[in-house]
């Protein structure tokens, strides 16, 4: 029997008590002490905001800069070293939050294993597995189509919950595709609703084997020059330059890319290089090695090789329809790329430090410009792009099947159908659970505009924007 068949009394107390020994606490998102920052922020404050960018008037440029010093404070926080030390590497706060796979896999109250729970939880670093985006609700043919857009690559990395997202899901049951089935039979329209500190992020690694090193230690590592000219399905694979990575932390990049890198290293320099410890990164320890391999038979992956951050999505409840920001390394951390901006880094708290400043932002507290209601809205106003380059601009049309025309962010006609033209907002907002195989449920988009009330979500159930629920509840 699931854990998740029995609610868990009290569980925000007994989550972050399952450790045992070295056993990894899961720590509540800390205060940065950033100066105008707090979470988490009032609805109106934060709906104000986005009104106030939405007129263009004489409140815009602070409401901007309110916005996105709220989305750097949360990744100030969220990245922040903790007290715990796990094979030796100290652990930053996102690193001790729980997995679904971790909530699914609590004992049941009452049992004998419940009954040592103390003892017996000893939670080690999350897995790293492969991602299977953009899958849910497809046909097979469809299927085959989002895989060849999306190409050969595979995205590596993790959902996780913050303790109080956590004690949510367990609460409620919410892995339990039973448990939704029946809010649905029973009328219920949407899942009961996450708690304001709720908190879930995406995270995606590169993973550095000795096989994938030039000369031991140099990792080539597609670097994010921006989005085409023309929008389109833009895979890391395509992008026209990279950047080399120093397992022992040599090179003096700043900003340099290599635009005509060789296999082999030849065409690395001093300036295109850049030292691991510039990116998030842990070493890979030896449960982690096994069950990669498990999951991807051939990797030989060993312990003690790196897992380098390139990018997490992270959401927070602190609205109806959610908080989106999203972050990814960049080796212009000073003036990143498109869908971020010199004026969104230069917003950066000086308690961001080390290598978690290396991080470009965007994000998505609407999904137009000017912002459309939670219900009886347009499709109307210059779409907002928010997405991650190492996560979805790999995407086409395929990928995005319920997309919808409109326009830009510059407000001319676009189709908005691939990756580099999505918004976190868009498309989570037609999250549902939908056991019947609908046709006409909502499925994934580009950016566009999308109503609560939309008569598509007949028959389904909302499930609070997380498609990490419908697509893991069994």
């Amino acid at each position: 029997m699931r854990c998740h068949k029995a609610i868990l009394l009290g569980l925000v107390g007994l989550l972050p008590a399952l450790r045992a020994g070295a056993g990894i606490t899961a720590v509540p998102l800390p205060d940065p002490h950033v100066a105008g920052y707090q979470f988490p922020e009032s609805e109106s404050t934060i709906l104000t905001w986005v009104r106030e960018m939405g007129t263009q008037g004489p409140d815009a440029a602070p409401a901007f800069t309110n916005v996105n010093l709220h989305g750097w404070g949360l990744w100030t926080a969220l990245t922040l070293p903790t007290s715990q030390v796990d094979q030796g590497e100290r652990l930053r706060v996102f690193e001790t939050w729980y997995t679904p796979q971790e909530i699914d896999a609590l004992p049941v109250p009452g049992s004998a294993a419940a009954a040592a729970l103390p003892a017996a939880a000893q939670r080690q670093r999350a897995p790293i597995q492969s991602f299977v985006q953009f899958e849910h609700g497809l046909e097979p043919r469809d299927q085959l189509l989002m895989a060849q857009a999306q190409g050969s690559e595979t995205v590596f990395g993790y959902v996780k919950f913050d303790p109080t997202a956590a004690a949510h899901v367990m609460q409620q049951q919410l892995l339990s595709a039973s448990v939704l089935n029946e809010l649905l039979v029973g009328g219920a329209q949407q899942i009961p609703v996450f708690p304001a500190t709720s908190l879930t992020l995406k995270s995606a690694f590169q993973i550095i084997t000795a096989s994938t090193l030039v000369d031991g230690r140099y990792y080539r590592l597609n670097a994010w020059t921006g989005p085409p000219s023309t929008p389109q399905a833009w895979a890391p694979a395509q992008w026209p330059g990279v950047v080399w990575i120093d397992i022992q932390d040599g090179g003096s990049g700043s900003g340099q890319v290599d635009l005509g890198a060789s296999t082999d290293g030849t065409s690395r320099t001093d300036q295109t290089t850049y030292p691991v410890s510039s990116m998030i990164n842990h070493r890979i320890t030896p449960l982690e090695a096994a069950q990669f391999n498990a999951g991807q038979p051939g990797s030989a992956v060993a312990a003690g090789d790196y897992a380098v951050l390139v990018a997490m999505h992270v959401a927070g409840r602190e609205i109806t329809r959610w908080t989106w920001q999203t972050f990814w390394w960049t080796p212009t951390p000073d003036n990143p790329q498109l869908p971020s901006s010199q004026a969104i880094a230069g917003l950066r708290p000086a308690q961001l430090t080390g290598a978690a400043r290396n991080y470009g932002m965007a994000l998505a507290y609407d999904m137009t410009m000017p912002g459309q209601p939670n219900v009886g809205g347009q499709n109307a106003g210059a779409a907002i792009y928010t997405y991650n380059p190492y996560l979805e601009a790999r995407f086409g049309p395929a990928n995005l099947p319920d997309s919808l025309a409109g326009t830009n962010p510059s407000g001319q006609p676009a189709s908005n159908n691939v990756g580099v033209a999505c918004n976190c907002m868009s498309c989570h907002i037609r999250a549902n659970f939908n056991p019947s195989n609908l046709a006409t449920a909502p499925r994934y988009s580009g950016a566009r505009y999308t109503d609560l009330d939309d008569p598509q979500f007949a028959g389904t159930l909302q499930v609070d924007l997380l498609w990490s629920l419908p697509e893991i509840a069994n």
